[in-house]
């Protein structure tokens, strides 16, 4: 063998195995990008579910009762009442709101206002004591979701003591992380349900949530949430 042939074998060998080793590198470039281990890694597929934190709102202005009604302090001295943003979605549109009429006297923790809706009843409580003094007359007539703490206020009060009444009531902080624990408890009964099957568009629940996780006995799940079991 001369040795031009000799060199001419030597450098195919070479080349075969410069040719190896990048392959090999490719594969395990590849492979790392396939699995996520590289820097471009795969991306993550959607979460089925929206996390429970930030699915409600809460004006900083509103005062939280343990049953889901708030209560806002007006300027010229009377408290409005409403239902919160997740009793709104909870129970979604009914058919007929009983509310309290000017006159009536109100107390804190117990049944003030009937919602009916698909045969049922589902009452809640009132955040303060006092007087009614006006009541929300357009509520009965609106079939489309409301504004939790504007158009859907339910009824205004001339409270007996708003100091004690607002001693039992939440707000700042500690309302929001309440809103937060009670939108977990949520989330544990929507995780039963099929994904996606009581989300918005965009990850948020939709209204009447009672109604699509328990379609027979959704008035006990809102009784639950709202503490009226016994009202």
């Amino acid at each position: 063998m001369s040795g031009h042939d000799f060199l001419s074998g030597y450098s195919a060998k070479i080349l075969e195995y410069a040719l190896a080793v990048g392959y090999l590198a490719l594969f395990v470039g590849f492979w790392q990008y396939v699995q996520g281990g590289g820097k471009r890694s795969r991306p993550q597929p959607r979460a089925e579910r929206a996390p429970a934190a930030g699915w409600f709102g809460l004006p900083a202005d509103v005062a939280l009762h343990p049953g889901h009604t708030w209560a806002r302090m007006l300027g010229d001295g009377t408290v409005a009442v409403g239902l919160d943003d997740l009793g709104h979605r909870l129970v979604g549109p009914v058919d007929r709101v009983v509310l309290p009429r000017p006159g009536e006297a109100v107390e804190q923790g117990a049944a003030a206002v009937r919602l009916d809706a698909a045969g049922k009843s589902v009452k809640l409580v009132s955040p303060v004591d006092g007087e009614v003094v006006a009541y929300n007359a357009a509520l009965p007539s609106q079939g489309a979701p409301v504004e939790p703490y504007g158009d859907g206020w339910l009824f205004k009060v001339r409270p007996s003591n708003w100091r004690r009444s607002r001693a039992q009531l939440i707000e700042g902080q500690a309302a929001r992380d309440w809103v937060e624990e009670q939108a977990r408890l949520l989330e544990a009964r929507l995780a039963r349900q099929p994904a996606g099957a009581l989300l918005q568009d965009g990850g948020a629940p939709i209204h009447g949530i009672a109604r699509e996780i328990d379609p027979e006995h959704w008035d006990d799940l809102a009784r639950q949430f709202f503490r009226t079991e016994e009202a």
